[in-house]
Parts: C-alpha cells; structure tokens; sequence
C-alpha cells in the first residue's frame, strides 16, 4: 500500500499501472521471490569471506568500551563509521592513519544513534532518540540537523529505525513506529509512505532495516514477519523473500541490510548468529556463521556495510567487536 504525500497516486504512475508499461525502475507486475530481480545486470557472484581483521573490545582502544553496537557505513575513501547506540557514541576510522576518533555529540538530552551513511564528503546519522538524521563532516565535526520526523508529518508517530540515501539524494527510511517505509526526495520532503502493519504483502512487523539497490528499487528487512520485501523505485511491491510460512525461510530476525554493486543482498540476522549472502534473485548464495571459526563467526551481527575494494564490514553486539571481511567473488 503506497500513500503519496499529494493523497494520491501520480497520474503517469497509474497510467503505466494500467497499460502495463514497465520503464526502468517502474512497475513490472508481481514476480516471485525465484525471479523478482531476474532481469537485474548479470554480476558477479558471491562464493565466499575471508577474514581480514577484527577491531576487539579491548581496554586499550580508543573507542572503548563497545557498549551497543548497531549501524555501520563505509565511505568510497575507505573510512569507516559505527554507531554506538548504547553508550550514544558514534566512531570513525581515518583511512590513512588507521586512527579512530570520536564525533561531536548533537544537542540535546538524549542521542542514541542507530544507523549511519556516508554521503559525498557529508556523514548521515539516525538518531532514534530525537527522531532525527543529523549531519557531519567526515572528521566528526557536527553540522547540523536535516531531518526531524517529529515535526516532519505530526499525524504519524514516526520511530525511524534505519535509513539509506541513493545516488540521486533521495531517502528511504524504516518506521518502526508506524510500520511502514518512508520515501523522501532529493530535498527531504516526504515523497510516499510504502505499507502498514501487517502479516501480508506490502505490510510490516518491525521494520528494522532498509537499503537502496542498484537500479533505484530498495529492500526492507521486515523483521516481526520473518522476511525481506523488495519494491521498485516508485515504492510498489516486486518481491517476498522468506516470511513465516516459507518451509525453507533462512531468516530468524533479519536487521540490518547492504548491497554491492551488482546488487547481491547482505543480511544481518542477530538471533540466528548469521549474515546470509543472497543474489539478484533473491537466491541464498551462502551464510556467514557458526561454519567459521571463533575469531571469524560473528554471534549477534546487527549492522552490515559493503564497502571498497570488496570489503564488508559487520558490527556484531554480542561479541562487541567491529569485523571486516574481504568479499570472494566468481
């Protein structure tokens, strides 16, 4: 169910919904999850991690102690920000040094960040607390807040759990609150409002993650129903991924979500322990877990970011530890 901000659909829209058309990124009629990405660029294929290093929760690290940690993002630059939702901290790793430094703290009583992204030279945060994006340089430096879903539609009691920003500046954000998915455009108006609560299609249950995908669609990771739901760029349904009554449903809590170029799906999963690996079709391609041994499995991963050079990180609240893998391709 999409709820546009004008009350209702966009003329061109519905015409294309009536005659069928499917432009790129539009409409294309409902597609399983076997085939719902079938017509994505053909990419590499995901085969396999290998770990690279862990940032340990250690007494002498400048970031400790590691107390709840949820989003993560990584820049084109290879630096690297974690959010620390427990002690309301966020961290950040300078690429040429190897240093860790500390952001600013917004104003305010409280700030528990949650999610993070990094945009051209600008770092992104969402801070649950405040129900605010706040935004910063990439040294930490505070800027200003850009978003306050507060004030932003008062007939909704907007909980923002996790965000991300496509290339052409536009934001999708995960509403915990109203259990739905908010779109806003390239000047952080609210464009649509994706679903409401609910056990069906095109509704939630905890929405607790949300990334943009490489042709403009997204995919939430719709945690109380047990599934992944992939829309297009205009917010309409393409695909079910898993859900509660999926014999074969490899999803316990999924949470929080990142793609790599070609489009492959990674998926933290808290309660099972495991960041599953899916590709353009909505296919499991492999699982990051228990198979691994002690210092490479991650036990309670609740943010994941792909970043350069192949690289994936994962922020894993159990083992209190930032984990960084290179990703194998075929």
């Amino acid at each position: 169910m999409i709820r546009h901000a004008q009350g209702g659909l966009v003329a061109a829209a519905a015409m294309a919904l009536l005659i069928g058309c499917a432009p790129e990124g539009g409409y294309d009629g409902e597609r399983t999850g076997d085939t719902a990405r079938a017509a994505a660029e053909a990419g590499a294929t995901v085969t396999g991690i290998e770990l690279l290093y862990v940032f340990e929760n250690v007494r002498s690290a400048s970031y400790f102690p590691l107390d709840g940690l949820s989003g993560v993002t990584w820049g084109e630059d290879g630096t690297l920000v974690v959010c620390d939702e427990g002690r309301g901290k966020v961290h950040g790793l300078d690429p040429r040094t190897q240093l860790w430094y500390e952001f600013d703290t917004p104003p305010g009583a409280r700030y528990r960040p949650v999610d993070a992204k990094i945009d051209g030279f600008k770092v992104l945060v969402l801070d649950i607390a405040s129900r605010s994006i706040f935004r910063f340089d990439l040294g930490g430096v505070y800027q200003d807040r850009i978003v306050d879903f507060a004030g932003l539609d008062p007939a909704f009691d907007t909980v923002p759990a996790a965000f991300d920003v496509d290339l052409d500046g536009r934001v999708v954000v995960a509403d915990g609150g109203e259990e739905q998915v908010i779109l806003l455009d390239s000047f952080l108006a609210v464009q649509s409002r994706v679903g409401n609560p609910g056990p069906h299609r095109e509704q939630f249950s905890e929405p607790s993650g949300v990334c943009f995908l490489p042709d403009g669609g997204f995919v939430v990771a719709d945690r109380g129903n047990r599934r992944l739901q992939e829309f297009n760029r205009l917010g309409f349904w393409r695909a079910t991924y898993g859900g509660q009554f999926d014999l074969d449903n490899p999803y316990v809590t999924p949470q929080g979500l990142d793609c790599d170029r070609w489009g492959n799906l990674f998926v933290a999963d808290p309660a099972a322990g495991i960041v599953h690996v899916i590709d353009q079709r909505g296919e499991l391609l492999l699982d990051i877990g228990p198979q691994l041994d002690l210092q490479a499995a991650p036990l309670g991963p609740v943010g994941v970011a792909v970043g350069p050079d192949g690289k994936l990180v994962v922020t894993d609240r159990l083992r209190r530890a930032v984990i960084v893998y290179r990703i194998l391709y075929d």
